[in-house]
């Protein structure tokens, strides 16, 4: 098997307008967006110490905080439109794990979430 770099964004805040019934979707809510990125082939860091190297980590949150597209019925089409973006970035993406968690969705303690992974 071949060497893997992994990058990992953990609950990155967004506000987005999503929900089913239109009244939900008429504020922004925040949700919590996490990514996991598999990336084959990584060179030798140490000798390559540069963002070149890797995926820019700035252009996937800049995309989770910013820009997400139309408003959303479902937060499974939030996890899409990250993990299309995500595996956009690089060649070397062989797949992308997207969660995104709203937490206004349930009364009390608690969230609900999904998780979508798409390969390259």
């Amino acid at each position: 098997m071949a060497d893997l770099q992994i990058i990992r964004i953990d609950d990155a805040k967004a506000l987005v307008r999503v929900g089913v019934p239109e009244p939900e979707r008429a504020t922004p809510q925040e949700v919590r967006i996490s990514v996991a990125m598999a990336l084959n082939n990584p060179p030798d860091f140490p000798a390559q110490d540069r963002i070149g190297a890797t995926v820019d980590y700035d252009q996937i949150i800049h995309f989770i905080r910013g820009d997400l597209g139309e408003p959303a019925h479902l937060i499974e089409t939030l996890a899409d439109r990250v993990a299309g973006h995500c595996l956009s970035l690089s060649p070397r993406a062989l797949w992308v794990e997207v969660t995104v968690k709203k937490p206004s969705v349930l009364s009390g303690d608690g969230l609900v979430a999904v998780t979508i992974r798409r390969e390259a």
